[in-house]
Order: structure tokens, then sequence, then C-alpha cells
């Protein structure tokens, strides 16, 4: 089985990138993901400090077999196992949230914590069952490079709590080949990734398949599938923004993929859709839009 190494990697989603290998639709590969900001914590002795280089959600990146520009990419998430130590943290100066609720100057705060038989340890009395997620999985634009900070159409840094086992995320091909990115996983992350480093920021080994579709209609988005749900990712400047676009590609994937009228797709989504801002640190802020799959 073919393993993308955490030793090659990339700042930007980029159409230049070289691919560590090219996979066939369907063929099962690893991809060893690297921490958000670099190589530096490697045991739980470790700590950040200011003069540690921030690597910008370093990204791994794979080609896929007959992917051409115009179809979309269906990434079955098999695994994601994180290593046995991570960390949280946030810079008061440059955290919107953090300096408007602190009352006083924190500075740099850093949390290292130990993942262990499922669980992040969080301190003497509280363990965290792990939900393991890729934070960063994208493909390539056609022309311009992006900032591994940003989430777009292409997918990119969305830290979608739902890029997870058991999901198949569908994005968009730009290039020949697709380039798949993929890093900036977490053991764990709340809503609004509010400590901007996660979530706990860690290392992972992720488990991967994917296969090249026919790029629906109406696709317009990121769109996730699991067994529960079909759900859609928008990244904008703003949540408003993020959530009015995921709320109406959500409506017209309902509307091509199980044949409702616009107007019975919208009246019904107004009785049982969830929805919620997955982080809002970024540079664009992430929105996704679940339809549970007992009501299509």
């Amino acid at each position: 089985m073919q393993t993308a190494s955490r030793e090659i990697i990339y700042n930007y989603h980029s159409p230049l990138n070289p691919p560590q290998f090219t996979v066939k639709p369907g063929e099962v590969f690893m991809a060893e993901t690297e921490l958000c900001t670099g190589g530096w914590l490697l045991s739980y002795a470790d700590s950040w400090t200011p003069d540690k280089t921030c690597a910008l959600n370093p990204t791994v990146v794979v080609a896929v077999e007959g992917a051409k520009p115009g179809d979309v990419l269906a990434v079955k998430i098999h695994e994601v196992n994180p290593v046995e130590v991570g960390y949280t943290g946030f810079n008061k100066e440059s955290n919107h949230l953090a300096n408007h609720i602190m009352v006083h100057d924190w500075g740099m705060n850093v949390k290292t914590v130990k993942i262990e038989d499922g669980f992040v340890l969080w301190d003497d009395k509280r363990k965290l069952p792990v939900a393991p997620m890729i934070g960063t999985l994208g493909t390539a634009p056609a022309v311009e490079a992006l900032s591994n900070a940003k989430g777009g159409a292409h997918g990119g840094n969305m830290d979608v709590q739902e890029v997870a086992p058991g999901s198949t995320v569908y994005l968009p091909v730009a290039v020949e080949g697709a380039l798949l990115h993929i890093g900036d996983c977490h053991a764990i992350q709340g809503d609004g990734e509010i400590n901007c480093s996660g979530g706990i920021e860690c290392r992972t080994v992720c488990k991967l398949s994917v296969e090249v579709i026919k790029k629906p209609e109406n696709y317009g988005c990121v769109r996730i599938e699991n067994d529960a749900y079909i759900m859609t990712v928008v990244c904008e400047g703003n949540t408003k923004e993020a959530f009015l676009e995921a709320t109406k590609q959500l409506v017209l994937w309902m509307v091509e993929g199980y044949g409702f009228t616009v107007n019975d797709a919208y009246l019904l989504l107004g009785q049982v859709m969830e929805a919620r801002s997955t982080q809002f640190v970024n540079p664009t802020a992430s929105y996704i839009c679940k339809m549970p799959k007992k009501f299509l």
C-alpha cells in the first residue's frame, strides 16, 4: 500500500505541487499528516515557543489517475489515527475571540496533551474521547496557489468535524490528476475552533481511497455524505455568507439528487436541518448544513 510521507509537504494548494504518487480510483492508500505548525512536537516534553516556525497547515499531495477538470473526487475516509501527543493553544494578540473575552494579557497559551487508548488526557480529572478529523482536505486550483490557511470551493482548510472516518467528501477537480492535499488533523475539535490552534492538533496516519465521478449539474460547494446525512460546506469571509450559500447548496442537492421541488426542500429543511459554524478563526469561516437521510 502506498504511503504519502510527511517528509514532503506543501504550504499552498497549488497546481505546481508535485504529487508523491498517483493512485488508481478505488485504491486504498495511506497519508502521514504533519502537525499544523510543523514538526516540533515529538514528545509530551516538547512545548511551543515563539521561535517555532509556523508551517501553515502543511499538506501531503497525491494525484488520482484519470481525474480531469470538470470531474469530482469522492474521497472516502477510512481511518484517521492520531499519534500519542498533541497540543492546543492561542495567542491573545491574534485571536479576536480571546481578545474579546480576556480582561488581561495572557500572551501565548499552549497546552500539550497525551493521546492514549482513544482518549485525550486533558488533566488528572478529565479524559476526552477522541473524534479524529482531517482539518485540511482539498484539490489544487486551476491557476493560482491558495494558502493552506484558507478554505473555499476547492476544500482546503475547512476544519469540519464531519471530515472524518465513515464520510465521503466530494471535491472539485480543476487540474489533471486533481492533486489531493491532505493535512492539519485534529484528535478532537469543538465548534468554532476558538483556540485557533485546534482542537487538539496532532500528527496522524490516515487511510483513504478516491473515486472519480461526473460532476453533478448543481454542484456548487464541497459536499459530504455519511450513513446518516448529506451535508454541504461553504467557506466565506463571514459566517452569514457561508451559512446562506451552504443552505442554498443543500436545497439544490435535494432537488437534483432526491426529486424534491425547491419549495418542498426549503420547507422541509426548515424543520429538520442541522447547521453550525465549525470554525470562524481562519481567514475564511466554515459553515456546514446537514440533512438527515431518514427524511429523504
